[in-house]
């Protein structure tokens, strides 16, 4: 079995520091998530401005929305957001002070999403029409809501979009309305005036790719009808990334400034104008801070800065070095006249990791200037002012970026990270209990595979958070950034996921257990690194380093058939499509913009790039009746040229055809074919997803109800007759759609949890909740299959109405065999029969013992204890569970003994039976099947009467 990390660690590439500008030819490629995004939409011109670009983008995207004809079919359907609601990655987070209960998530690339319950769960609550990149949010005084749009952490194992300025609400994120500051990009924080809820202070980042622009710290006195740079960086570089003002007088204002610049193949992530700045008259003068701080550097990178809402005059400032080190902490008493340096430690310095510069802020509890806490890969966490710290193991997901404090609920405190949103009750402390938040559906998913069976059956990768499928609760089954998933057309329970760069892994019983891919020949591999499976023979597989190998067996070997398709020092192929009219046709495209196809199995490969733009190739697509017949896309922008993103080829890749018609210029992520009728395309793009039903002339949007939000990935199947098509969005989850008309009757179903272990004679509960995806709900009966030799199972209703839920109990006998199980439940209705599994582990009885031999005297009148501790055991004890009993006493009708588990319930095995007989050597059978075995287990003897004595000899335990 394979293992990888739950979440991703930084490749060694990302932490080499770029330059300015950069030759293609000459950099050394796209190694990271953010690379990869980058090199896509900026090769071969790194001077692209990505923001405008969008902008215009999303503009012409709303427009062809807002024109389509309503009253058409697809117009008519509406796509179903399926989730997951695992929470994906958190930007920045506010209480609302005038509305209890209520919180706000910025989601990094999936707009804004409010609680109502205190922070249980979470729903969408920003336009669809905006910009989804949110960098931070805040909530003032009386209620309005402001949002800066834009991440500001700039990336690097992950993509942040940028954005196009501050919103705001006044009916609780209802509505929304620009106010401007449409330049700035990327928006760090928002402070706000608690005297005024009109004034407010905005860091705007700025361009991350190109110098100039809006960029430093604004002002505005009118809720954002006007704005004043009050702050600019001292070169064109250089932007704001924090804010904070003093409490109890807002002219005293802290900002924090950041000279960061960035290209497809590098990055700058510091430079002279980095530095903290403080001005004392509401921004129309500022001081530089010194006094302990680092001087003026070419080495000082992103730098975050706090003050105590109960002492003014604390401060707290952390800074990286420009390659992403811990560069130091340090804190002021004095309003930042002077600094101290905090020691650091270890646990401080690697908080950070190498890539500082992802987090950058520190947060104060309100009523305890010296309680703190630092956002890093772990939290940190200080009671004294950074004397000491601590730092959370496992409570939560990795990569910390918020923290926010209740103002209605006393020690309630709520965190923010690359896995969603945690709440605490005990004040944020790190050694107590934490809560997850769920239906946050802000999931960054790079791909989706989907059955070829069950249309409800997906699988995807996701960024940080893994490989996940729905038929297990969406619980990740890969680690790392999750990558390329598929599923085997033919047999759902084969399924493939990749991490980062080409990490690959196989299973054949849904994921419950995985094995590596055989070897593979490739000098560089893509961040994405393309894994195919031959629609003829899905179990010949394709994968894609800067060769193409091929796999006859499922991924267990591989051959390589390709020479170096690049050609660049940095290229690696991005696209693979296999013709499945001709197998031995087979088209390669590249991230340096090649395109190459073999009609002889890799024997001989033909460069057919001409005709094509120099572009990152995205996707090759074979017509499944003519191996001549492909669409190819690319990504990046025309940029005001007459290029396109989507070009057919009829003989096979000797003329191209340009397709994209009336598509919005943005980049095309994916193209797929109708499976019944293949003349009709769907694509995917950084601005949604778009149809067209006459080759390419003209194209509309799909459907209604998804927010302009980037499609990474389009999966088609066919379902109850229709067509069914599955998207993968990097930042609102998956999506999922009917184009073809009115939907049919369509259900889902899910069992949580999806897994338990019980010892042979025990049983085990789960609650199976289905879901109308669409058409109208209808009566599901319920059913288990692959269930092992003796082993039953109940439903608690057995069927219901689709949205509704039943308690599936499923008992083991004393002789079912020990091992794991995927048991299928399935609800079968008139117009669909869906399934999910459940992982069923039977350990058994008797594999895990216990004894102790040590004789332990036991006095007249007395308690005596003898323990056994277990450990290295699985899951619960059997209901068959037994402990072996030896012990001398004369008269054993004055004993009581009993077996206390390790959680202290107490099991009476003898209860002052026997009057005069003597001694005990006895086995007794106890139902302990609701005890988990490891910990320590005491036999208590208790002699309650006098005029004798005794010794336990030995005993043993048997689980």
């Amino acid at each position: 079995m394979t293992v990888l990390p739950a979440a991703a660690t930084p490749n060694e590439a990302d932490r080499v520091i770029g330059v300015a500008a950069v030759d293609p030819d000459l950099a050394t490629g796209p190694v990271g998530a953010d690379e990869w995004f980058a090199r896509q939409r900026l090769f071969p011109d790194p001077s692209v401005d990505l923001a405008g670009n969008l902008s215009r983008a999303q503009g012409h995207a709303k427009t062809l929305q807002a024109g389509h004809n309503r009253a058409s079919v697809q117009a008519a359907v509406a796509w179903q957001s399926l989730g997951p609601g695992l929470g994906g990655r958190v930007s920045d987070l506010a209480p609302d002070p005038t509305r209890a209960n209520t919180v706000y998530a910025a989601a990094a690339s999936g707009g804004l999403w409010k609680s109502t319950d205190g922070g249980a769960s979470f729903s969408y609550s920003w336009g669809p029409t905006l910009p989804q990149g949110v960098g931070a949010v805040a909530v003032a005084a009386n209620g309005t809501i402001y949002v800066g749009t834009g991440e500001g952490n700039p990336g690097s194992a992950s993509y942040s979009f940028p954005g196009n300025g501050v919103y705001k609400s006044t009916d609780g994120a209802a509505t929304w309305q620009s106010v401007g500051l449409t330049g700035t990009d990327r928006i760090g924080r928002i402070s706000i005036d608690p005297t005024n809820s009109n004034r407010l202070f905005v860091a705007a980042a700025g361009k991350l790719y190109q110098p100039g622009g809006a960029r430093g710290l604004y002002r505005t006195e009118d809720g954002g009808s006007t704005w004043t740079q009050v702050l600019a960086g001292a070169n064109q570089t250089t932007g704001a990334i924090d804010v904070s003002l003093s409490p109890g007088n807002p002219n005293t204002v802290y900002t924090a400034m950041w000279d960061h610049t960035r290209t497809p193949a590098g990055r700058v992530y510091g430079g002279t104008g980095s530095g903290i700045h403080k001005s004392t008259d509401g921004g129309a003068t500022w001081t530089r801070l010194a006094g302990g701080l680092p001087a003026v550097s070419s080495n000082l990178g992103r730098m975050g800065v706090a003050v105590a809402k109960s002492d003014p005059n604390r401060l707290y400032a952390i800074a990286a070095n420009t390659s992403g080190d811990f560069l130091g902490f340090w804190t002021s008493t004095n309003a930042g006249s002077t600094w101290t340096a905090i020691t650091s430690t270890s646990a401080l310095s690697s908080s950070q990791s190498t890539f500082g510069w992802w987090f950058g802020r520190i947060f104060v509890d309100p009523v305890a200037a010296q309680h703190i806490w630092v956002p890093g890969v772990p939290m940190l966490e200080s009671s004294n002012a950074g004397g000491s710290w601590t730092s959370n193991s496992s409570s939560f997901h990795v990569d910390q970026h918020a923290v926010a404090f209740d103002p209605s609920v006393a020690n309630k405190v709520y965190f923010g990270n690359d896995g969603g949103i945690y709440r605490s009750t005990q004040n944020g402390s790190l050694s107590g209990s934490w809560t997850k938040s769920t239906n946050l559906s802000n999931m960054q998913f790079y791909t989706v595979g989907v059955s070829q069976q069950d249309s409800t059956r997906i699988n995807g990768g996701l960024q940080d958070n893994g490989s996940v499928r729905s038929w297990a609760g969406w619980g990740s089954y890969y680690g790392g950034d999750g990558l390329a998933n598929l599923i085997d057309p033919s047999n759902h329970l084969k399924v493939y996921a990749c991490s980062q760069n080409g990490n690959c892994g196989r299973s054949t019983n849904g994921g419950n257990t995985m094995s590596s891919f055989g070897a593979t020949t490739s000098d560089r591999r893509n961040w994405l690194t393309p894994v195919v499976l031959d629609p003829t023979n899905p179990a010949i597989v394709y994968y894609g380093g800067n060769r193409v190998n091929r796999s006859t067996n499922s991924a267990a070997g591989f051959t390589v058939i390709s020479p170096d398709l690049t050609s660049t020092t940095w290229g690696t192929i991005s696209a693979i499509g296999v013709s499945k009219s001709d197998a031995r046709v087979i088209y390669a495209g590249t991230d340096d913009g090649k395109l190459w196809v073999t009609r002889n199995t890799g024997t001989t490969w033909t460069d057919v790039t001409a005709g094509l733009p120099t572009r990152y190739v995205t996707r090759v697509t074979v017509d499944p009746t003519d191996a001549n017949l492909a669409y190819v896309t690319v990504s990046g922008y025309r940029n005001g040229s007459s290029a396109a993103q989507v070009f057919r080829t009829t003989n096979g890749g000797a003329t191209y055809q340009t397709i994209s018609g009336n598509l919005p210029d943005a980049p095309v992520n994916d193209i797929v074919l109708d499976p019944q009728n293949r003349t009709t395309l769907y694509v995917g793009t950084d601005v949604g997803a778009f149809t067209s039903t006459n080759g390419g002339a003209n194209w509309a949007p799909i459907g209604t109800g998804m927010p302009l939000v980037p499609v990474t990935d389009l999966e088609t199947s066919v379902s109850t007759g229709q067509t069914v098509i599955t998207a993968a969005t990097y930042g609102l989850g998956i999506y999922q759609i009917r184009p073809a008309g009115t939907p049919s009757n369509d259900f889902a179903i899910a069992a949580a949890p999806s897994a338990a272990t019980v010892s042979q004679g025990s049983s085990a509960t789960t609650t199976v909740s289905t879901s109308v995806l669409s058409g109208t709900a209808e009566s599901v009966t319920l059913s288990a299959t692959g269930l092992p030799a003796g082993t039953t199972a109940s439903f608690s209703p057995a069927s219901v109405t689709a949205g509704g839920s039943s308690t599936a109990t499923i008992t083991t006998a004393a002789s079912t065999p020990a091992g794991t199980y995927p048991v299928t439940i399935t609800g079968g209705a008139a117009s669909a029969t869906r399934s999910t599994t459940f992982t069923l582990t039977v350990t058994a009885v008797g594999g895990c013992a216990g004894t102790n031999g040590t004789d332990v005297a036991i006095p007249d009148n007395a308690t005596v204890n003898s323990t056994i501790a277990i450990s290295g055991c699985t899951g619960n004890a059997s209901a068959t569970s037994t402990a072996e009993v030896h012990l001398r006493h004369t008269y054993i009708g004055d004993l009581v003994v009993s077996l206390i588990a390790p959680d202290g319930t107490a099991y009476v095995l003898h209860n002052r039976a026997g009057g005069s007989t003597d001694n005990i050597d006895k086995v007794y059978t106890v139902n302990l099947s609701g005890e988990a075995r490891n910990g320590t287990w005491t036999l208590r003897v208790q002699d309650a009467a006098t005029a004798d004595v005794g010794t336990l000899d030995t005993w043993t335990l048997t689980l």
